[in-house]
């Protein structure tokens, strides 16, 4: 494998990754009963405000893998 494929394999699992991850935190939120979507929505509004306001639109974010996939 050469290093451009090597990238590109790198950035597609990296997608993958976010997409799981994405994936998860839906199913979470479906879980929650109302007034808890709700606390959680208005928060997540209020910290995408403030970080607007400080010129931050994006999360610097991290994937830990905690266990194998398929395991």
């Amino acid at each position: 494998m050469d290093a451009e494929e090597w990238v590109v394999r790198n950035m597609t699992e990296q997608v993958a990754s976010f997409k799981d991850v994405a994936e998860r935190r839906k199913e979470q939120m479906d879980k929650l009963n109302p007034a808890e979507r709700a606390e959680i929505e208005e928060a997540s509004k209020i910290l995408r405000r403030t970080r607007a306001a400080n010129g931050r639109t994006t999360l610097p974010v991290t994937v830990i893998q905690r266990q194998e996939r398929g395991a």
